[in-house]
Parts: structure tokens; C-alpha cells; sequence
């Protein structure tokens, strides 16, 4: 179901009464529609409570956006804001400690004598709110897309890996200085990766995990998921080999701190299909352990959310013989086991998910039935008996 569909009978300008879809332990209710239909942005949390959307496709799957939105929870209302400076798609954006938040890289479309292309971006720009204004800062060395950009306990941004154009992952790894406006480099990865995922460790370090690499294909090749995993050391500046994942994943749905420290990963595109494995690693484990219960379904391009709670949920993605699903499950960390919670109006992948401060995730955008998605909607939890998902439990 595209973004229109449920509204095209009514006009976008009506407003459409529609109740919520409650299951248990989540429910689902619509949000206002974007401006802009788009898929591969990003959406951040800023100090204030609202979201701001960022770049993107569009509606044709080939057009990079510079417009921006920002949803305030509070009046349930979408307002634009300044366009970026260069329009982006498959960047990273990093909300600041002083409250503005930070974009890199990413990549531009263009066509050139009817051949279209995209190219990976350097430059970076920060979004003060107060002004509503984008301010292009130092660029970085490396040109990247699918790269991640993690915020460390001082203030600066750690960039890791990420492809130049899709045939060039790099191993390359830089760190941002917002109050100099400095890039420095560090220690490369050991091993190059693209479209994997980061996370800050209670320590302060940063864990990267997965992703898909063309190591050993002398960046000539499309590149493989990898099960590899690294940890920066922020002391020493150095990379720590961790052991591997069960299986290679990427475009993985969670990857969070667990309350013991370590880290958490649940299903994922592997080698040949999609997983729906859920594992989890804490420091002193010499391999990763399973979790009791996996997921239904195998899911790749879905969102992973960890709630205050300690809980997960998990929404949407693309299963196995489908483009994409609405189911959402959560996962109850008291006793380990996952409830269906709610469906959401529309099915879709690639979409970002934001937890917000009253405790509702905000989903936005990505792709519905293979089109740019315009529509939004939020989850909330809520309580009652734990309902099974249908489909198989064990790891598959």
C-alpha cells in the first residue's frame, strides 16, 4: 500500500478519522503526511522533543532531496524547515550535545548525457534549530555513503567506514571536532565495511558490527555481508578485533547496549537471504549467544528501537517472499520472549524509526510496495497479555 492509498479517497487536505490498531503490547496510530515522499533520510531527536527529517529519494527512487521536515509530537504537526545546503541521500546525522545536529556524507544524484549515477559526498552541514539555518562546516578527507557517525562522551563524532561509490567500502575511520571545526584521522578498521551498524558502549567506546565488505575483492566486487566486529578503543585510539556474530548480516534491524554492557543484534540481510536470528554479545564472552526466542519472521531493512524499558520493538521491514510487512513485535526483556505489537497502516522497509520523549516511536518514510513512502505513524506501547507472533521462533 502506497502513501496515497489511504487517503486518496478522502483528499490529502481532509483529515482522516481512522482508529488505532491495538495487539497486546503495542498499538499503532496515524501520523500527519510528509511534505515530501522519500526514503534512505534520516530522522533525529532533537533537545526540544521534535524530529527532524532529513534528505533522502524521492518519489522516483533516483532524486537525492535537500528538503527537510520536523514532526512535533505535541501538536501532531509537520512543518519544513531550511533545505540543506547539498541535497543527500544514505547520509549520517548526529545530534550534538550543545542541541544542533550534524550531517555527513552521503551521496548526490546525477545524470550526465542520459546516465545517472551517484556520488558519494564529503561535505558536511549542521542545523542550528533556534535560527533555522544549515551552516556548511569542514568537509571530511573521504567522500562516504552508508557510513556510520557515532557521538562520543567528549563531544566529538566518531566516522566509520562506508563506501566512496557501492564498489569502494573503506576501512577508513574519521573523528569531528564540532567546537574547532577539525576532522582528524584515526586508526583504520581491519577489515572495510559498508552499511553495517555502531553503537557507544557504557564505557565510551564504540562497537561497529557487520555491514557488507568487498575486502579481498580488491574493491572490485559488489561486496559480501560480513560477520565481523571491531571495537574503538577512545583511550588508545586503537581497534579491538571482537568475536564474530553465528552468521553474516547486514542492514541488521537492532543493534543496543543491553543492561549488562553488551551488545544486541536481531535479524539481518546474510550471504544469501535474511535471518531471523537474534543474538547477543557482552564483554568477556569468547562467542556470541543466542537468544531463547527469535523473531517470527526473517526481516532485512526494518527498524530496531530500544525502549526505556529495556524492551525492543521491532517494525516493519522486507521478509522473505514479500517486499515488505506490517507487522511489529516486541521484545519483553523480563521474560525474554516476543509479543506482537499492533500492525502498522502501511507496510514498508527502509524507513527510520525515533523514539520520542513521552515514549511513542514516530516511523517515517521509506519504501511501501517498492514506492517512496509519505506517509508517518506512531507506535506506542501498551500493556496487556503477550501474544504470540505466527510463524516459527527458532532460529532459521
Amino acid at each position: 500500500m502506497n502513501s496515497l492509498s489511504l487517503w486518496e479517497r478522502v483528499g490529502v487536505g481532509a483529515v482522516l478519522l481512522l482508529p488505532m490498531l491495538a495487539v497486546a503490547q503495542g498499538k499503532v496510530s496515524p501520523a500527519p503526511l510528509l511534505k515530501d515522499a522519500r526514503q534512505h533520510h534520516t530522522a533525529s531527536l532533537l533537545k526540544d522533543g521534535r524530529v527532524l527529517v532529513v534528505g533522502g529519494r524521492g518519489t522516483d527512487g533516483l532524486s537525492t532531496l535537500a528538503s527537510c521536515e520536523l514532526f512535533d509530537p505535541k501538536k501532531n504537526k509537520w512543518s519544513t524547515c531550511a533545505p540543506l545546503n547539498v541535497a543527500r541521500s544514505h547520509h549520517a546525522a548526529t545530534a550534538l550535545e550543545d542541541g544542533r545536529l550534524l550531517v555527513i556524507g552521503g551521496t548526490t544524484h546525477e545524470s550526465i548525457e542520459g546516465q545517472n549515477r551517484f556520488i558519494a559526498l564529503a561535505s558536511v552541514e549542521v542545523y542550528e534549530p533556534k535560527k533555522n539555518t544549515w551552516l556548511t562546516v569542514a568537509p571530511m578527507t573521504d567522500a562516504r555513503n552508508g557510513h556510520t557517525a557515532t557521538l562520543l562522551l567528549d563531544g566529538t563524532v566518531l566516522v566509520v567506514g562506508g563506501a566512496r561509490e557501492q564498489r569502494q567500502h573503506l576501512t577508513s575511520v574519521e573523528r569531528f571536532d564540532p567546537v574547532a571545526n577539525t576532522w582528524k584521522p584515526e586508526k583504520p578498521l581491519d577489515v572495510a565495511r559498508w552499511l553495517h551498524a555502531a553503537v557507544r558502549n557504557s564505557e565510551g567506546d564504540v562497537v561497529v558490527v557487520g555491514g557488507r565488505s568487498n575486502a579481498g575483492q580488491q574493491g572490485k566486487g559488489p561486496g559480501v555481508s560480513i560477520a565481523d566486529v571491531e571495537r574503538f578503543d577512545v583511550k588508545s585510539g586503537s581497534w579491538q578485533v571482537l568475536p564474530p556474530m553465528s552468521e553474516p548480516r547486514q542492514r541488521t534491524a537492532v543493534i543496543a547496549e543491553a543492561s549488562d554492557g553488551g551488545i544486541i543484534v536481531v535479524g539481518g540481510q546474510t550471504a544469501t537471504s535474511s535471518t531471523n536470528y537474534a543474538e547477543t554479545w557482552s564483554p568477556g564472552l569468547a562467542e556470541w549467544k543466542a537468544f531463547e526466542n527469535h523473531l517470527s519472521m526473517s526481516l532485512s531493512s526494518h527498524s530496531g528501537t530500544r525502549l526505556p524499558s529495556g524492551d525492543l520493538v521491532v517494525i516493519g521491514g522486507e521478509p522473505p517472499n514479500s517486499v515488505d510487512t506490517t507487522r511489529v513485535q516486541r521484545w519483553l526483556s523480563s521474560s525474554k520472549q516476543w509479543c506482537l505489537a499492533g500492525e502498522l497502516f502501511n507496510g514498508r522497509k527502509q524507513h527510520t524509526a525515533t523514539l520520542l520523549l513521552d515514549g511513542r516511536v514516530l516511523v517515517v518514510g521509506g519504501t511501501s510496495s517498492g514506492l517512496p513512502e509519505r506517509s508517518a505513524e506512531l507506535w506506542a506501547p501498551a500493556p496487556g497479555k503477550c501474544e504470540d507472533p505466527p510463524g516459527i521462533s527458532m532460529g532459521w
